[in-house]
């Protein structure tokens, strides 16, 4: 009789293992290849061929990396990953971001191309926090209004952005290198350090109207906003709209083609400048509609 129970038991734990909707395992580490294929299970021995595919395999908190060069797709991002392809030229097309509210996300060694058709290059809705290091960004401007980082969290959220150079993004009217906004109430946190917004529309753009009770803050360390076609760093609001607190340290605003180097619009707008250097663009510093601009 206990050897019945006993064989009975051991083909219940198979047939629980063995139907049909039984969890697959994930990665901790997934890998992706030119040569790969997403029916693969995504390890370093069998790669994905794409990041949506190598993200559908690997456990929140995981990440992928690239074994060769190649172009990895678009992926669209619901969890906290890590994707790493540092040392390797890593062409991705566009990631959105739309992830629980403790997630954390980071995307470092990717080369985003918008290739002039897309309209946004990485997209942030929901998360606590988006991670860019050592990316490049280029030639979103395939809408009315793209940018190569559009941060526009439904809730508060924080971007940190380094070592990463955006160049030819934005429309001929709109758009550009970076766009920082926030919601309804919300707090949202931005920092840049050694970021190159080069020959877009807007270079760094803060945008705070219509969004009453929200917060901007914002700092930009040790970059360069040059050759835009519009201002090079601007925050604007509007009455009742997000107050953006914006803080510019060691960098340089310089030869953008229209508007201003730096300037504070709107009432609810105060930027404060300090050992920036300033020089070649059409207006150099301005305030407009009771926005506020400090220097020390």
């Amino acid at each position: 009789m206990r050897r019945t129970a006993l064989w009975l038991a051991a083909l219940g734990a198979v047939l629980v293992f063995a139907l049909p909707g039984a969890a697959e395992a994930q990665n901790t580490r997934s890998w992706v290849s030119g040569t790969g294929n997403d029916a693969q299970p995504c390890s370093r021995t069998q790669p994905c061929l794409t990041f949506g595919g190598a993200f559908a395999k690997t456990n929140a908190g995981g990440e992928i990396n690239c074994l060769d060069s190649a172009d990895f797709g678009v992926v669209s991002i619901t969890r906290a990953v890590t994707i790493d392809c540092t040392g390797v030229e890593a062409a991705v097309e566009g990631v959105n971001v739309n992830a629980g509210a403790t997630d954390v996300v980071t995307l470092r060694g990717l080369d985003f191309d918008g290739q002039g058709i897309s309209a946004n290059g990485a997209v942030f809705l929901n998360g606590a926090a988006l991670h860019i290091e050592n990316c490049v960004f280029r030639d979103y401007n395939g809408a009315s209004e793209g940018f190569g980082i559009a941060f526009t969290p439904n809730a508060s959220a924080e971007l940190f952005v380094s070592d990463t150079v955006l160049t030819h993004n934005g429309s001929a009217f709109d758009g550009g290198a970076i766009l920082v906004r926030a919601q309804v109430g919300d707090v949202t946190k931005a920092v840049f350090n050694r970021v190159d917004a080069q020959d877009n529309f807007f270079g760094f753009k803060a945008q705070g109207t219509g969004s009453s009770g929200a917060v901007i803050n914002m700092t930009i360390r040790d970059s360069v906003s040059a050759g835009n076609r519009s201002n090079g760093i601007v925050g604007t609001t509007s009455a009742g709209g997000a107050a953006i607190v914006m803080m510019i340290d060691r960098s340089t605003s310089s030869h953008n083609a229209a508007g201003f180097g730096v300037i504070a619009d709107g009432p609810e707008t105060t930027i404060r400048i300090g050992n920036m250097s300033i020089a070649g663009n059409i207006n150099g510093v301005g305030v407009s509609n009771g926005g506020v601009l400090q220097s020390y």
